[in-house]
């Protein structure tokens, strides 16, 4: 029998490391958007780190989509590896939404 279809433990363990290290990022990326809370109104520079941290949060999972697709599809890892990415982004996108309506620019 070929080994053509079978998958290395050395595959696996690389993309685990790889989207441990970004899954990592995302959850203190998501601790800044989702934690941190402006003094009111006026707080500005709050605002616009919380806003800036959401849109990373975003870009992180989109990336961590990107790259955890082709290992999913390939059999290396699980569908469960989608799964932090994509609350990553869902999370970024509620923040981003949330100060939007809740902290509006005049």
């Amino acid at each position: 029998m070929s080994g053509a279809g079978r998958v290395s433990g050395a595959a696996r363990g690389a993309w685990t490391v790889v989207l441990a290290l970004v899954h990592l990022l995302g959850c203190y990326l998501g601790y800044g958007a989702l934690f941190i809370r402006p003094a009111g109104d006026w707080d500005s520079a709050a605002i616009d780190g919380i806003a800036a941290a959401g849109v990373f949060l975003c870009a992180l999972g989109t990336l961590g989509l990107l790259l955890s697709a082709l290992p999913v599809r390939r059999g290396i890892l699980t569908r469960w590896c989608l799964l932090p990415p994509a609350v990553f982004l869902l999370f970024g996108v509620a923040r981003l939404v949330h100060i939007e309506y809740a902290y509006p620019v005049v």
